[in-house]
């Protein structure tokens, strides 16, 4: 999966989904854990950082980055 470019969609302060570009194509991302695209956006954060932002990583998402890496969920191997 390759992944190019994030940004936050955000609906009245809060957070709601991410619209990235994946492999070239533009796709709208839910905030949910069994969601393939939002588990390799979290993979992409563990090991590019923000590279691929336009702006900040929101802190809810870099939250949930941490969580996974320190979980021993995250596996470079299969990223």
């Amino acid at each position: 999966m390759n992944i190019t470019e994030v940004t936050p969609v955000v609906f009245e302060g809060n957070l709601i989904g991410l619209q990235t570009v994946v492999d070239g194509k533009s796709i709208g991302v839910p905030m949910s854990r069994s969601n393939r695209f939002y588990q390799g956006i979290l993979d992409h954060i563990i090991e590019h950082g923000a590279a691929c932002f336009n702006g900040d990583i929101p802190t809810e998402l870099q939250a949930a980055a941490d969580a996974k890496l320190a979980s021993g969920a995250y596996n470079a191997d299969t990223v």
